[in-house]
């Protein structure tokens, strides 16, 4: 059985578990992602630096890579952090402000509407860590509480089109059997550059089977209109590749 993987990082470590599992993994990454310039953004991490009343983390890469940008720019950010409300949007957020000595005084459950009934009531300034892309929605509820919003970008996703033009034609003419999506943005850079998105779509909710690897992305891919065949929880690529074979063997 083929099964394809949109995702950019940890591609080795798929390839490994689906072939000890007797998969045949084809990697279609379609997505980049690239780190932005610190000097593109030095002077929201001074301003960070000058104190801020809520700081939102919302990936662990992103948390290291403020704290990167702040020792280039020999910035003690930790010291200022450390004065701040601090929110995780999941566990991985979490985890890397705990690795720092800088445990977040809530978490959520890895979504970012988790992440409203945590925010507290301003005014103040909120340091809102971004995963590679804008958070208009988020921003616009943190303005509402009194905020004004401090958006940091460490690093930003683009689409690869090559890789996009090859998962799509794989998925149009069934070279493979199922697709793993690991993050929300690969579904919709996949649907929104495709040339056949309505193809795609049909294509994926019938003999291409489409498996999400955590919440987030089974709600990207329901929002595009594909029905997840699979979807773990766990956010786990080798939990995602057994409890894909065992939905097969339960549905044959």
């Amino acid at each position: 059985m083929r099964i394809a993987y949109a995702g950019l990082r940890r591609k080795e470590e798929f390839k490994a578990l689906a072939e000890k599992l007797g998969l045949t993994p084809l990697l279609f990454p379609v997505q980049a992602t690239e780190r932005v310039p610190v000097p593109e953004y030095q002077d929201h991490l001074r301003q960070l630096k000058g104190g801020v009343d809520l700081f939102v983390a919302t990936t662990g890469v992103g948390v290291r890579e403020l704290m990167e940008g702040g020792r280039i720019l020999g910035l003690d950010l930790k010291g200022s952090l450390e004065k701040a409300l601090r929110l995780a949007r999941g566990a991985k957020a979490a985890r890397a402000l705990r690795d720092l000595g800088l445990p977040p005084h809530g978490v959520g459950d890895g979504t970012t509407p988790s992440l409203l009934p945590l925010l507290p009531q301003g005014p103040g300034v909120a340091a809102l860590q971004l995963y590679g892309k804008p958070l208009p929605a988020l921003e616009q509820v943190l303005e509402k509480r009194g905020y004004r919003v401090l958006s940091l970008m460490p690093y930003r996703h683009l689409p690869d089109i090559q890789g996009i033009r090859l998962l799509e034609k794989a998925i149009l003419s069934h070279q493979v059997d199922a697709v793993a999506f690991v993050a929300a943005i690969q579904v919709e850079f996949l649907l929104e550059e495709a040339e056949d998105p309505g193809a795609l779509r049909q294509t994926l909710n019938g003999e291409v089977r489409a498996l999400a690897v955590g919440r987030v992305t089974a709600d990207a891919l329901r929002e595009w209109g594909v029905r997840p065949f699979y979807v773990d929880e766990k956010e786990r690529l080798g939990s995602t590749l057994q409890g894909f074979l065992r939905s097969i063997r339960g549905a044959a």
